[in-house]
């Protein structure tokens, strides 16, 4: 039995839900499926505003397409990363620049492939063979941290700047920066996720999630666990005694917390 499920919850502090998260069977082949989920940007006005016109557009784009222009993946990475630069300059003239904005984590699957497209810090993941790979890389500075090995990534979010990150869409131009991946449909799951999931869940306790729940309730249970669970999360004495930065504890409920899940 195939699982397709979203969930976006507000948290304990916010006052607005900014995220917002979409999966979409196409009408005439349901083994095509979009999935993407777009995170409104905090600190900045009309976050939601942001995040809900890049999905709905997505949506609206993707029941359009025809079967055959889905299986070029050349063809569809160029038509997707076109739609995406038309969304970004349709916020910008409308709300002009520097006013809102949104992450977007896109997937698409065609008959052989899936194509994901990354703007900012929300994470796609595939669990393979028991393990659970992220795809994606964060679009941030902290990132940078781990990707040339000085911190692990599991520390990254302690670090108070961690949520400064340096792609989006709908403030400017130089910021929709989108980056590709195209991955063979071999996995048994395919997992998106806000930072508003992954500061608080580790990549340990979000697979050891997957193993022991019912797969109709595997995206419940992480989101529930990022919202509702205290996980006693403390800053280690091995960052601070390499850098000497400012840190910060994620705490359960601080931000809205937004997932899609597809499961074979």
């Amino acid at each position: 039995m195939e699982v397709l499920d979203k969930i976006s919850e507000i948290g304990s502090v916010r006052h607005t839900n900014e995220d917002a998260c979409l999966y979409v069977v196409h009408p005439k082949n349901k083994k095509y499926k979009l999935l993407a989920i777009a995170d409104g940007m905090g600190g900045k006005e009309y976050g939601e505003i942001a995040s809900n016109y890049t999905i709905e557009k997505l949506k609206s784009w993707f029941l359009r397409k025809d079967i055959s222009s889905l299986n070029d993946n050349k063809k569809l990475e160029s038509s997707v990363t076109r739609l995406i630069k038309r969304i970004n300059n349709e916020l910008i003239s409308k709300y002009k620049k520097d006013t809102l904005g949104t992450t977007l984590t896109l997937a698409i699957i065609n008959k052989k492939n899936t194509l994901i497209f990354n703007i900012g810090d929300s994470r796609a993941y595939i669990y393979k063979a028991q393990e659970l790979i992220q795809i994606t890389e964060d679009d941030s500075d902290v990132w940078m941290y781990y990707k040339y090995g000085n911190v692990s990534k599991e520390d990254l979010r302690y670090f108070a700047i961690s949520n400064l990150i340096n792609a989006c869409i709908g403030l400017n131009n130089e910021l929709c920066k989108i980056t590709t991946t195209i991955i063979p449909n071999d996995y048994s799951i395919l997992l998106l996720l806000t930072d508003g999931v992954t500061d608080l869940l580790t990549d340990k306790k979000i697979s050891k999630i997957i193993k022991k729940t019912k797969k109709e309730e595997t995206l419940q249970k992480i989101i529930y666990e990022a919202t509702y669970v205290d996980q006693k999360l403390a800053v280690p004495n091995r960052l601070k005694k390499k850098y000497l930065a400012k840190y910060v504890i994620p705490f359960t409920g601080r931000d809205n917390a937004s997932g899609v899940i597809y499961i074979k």
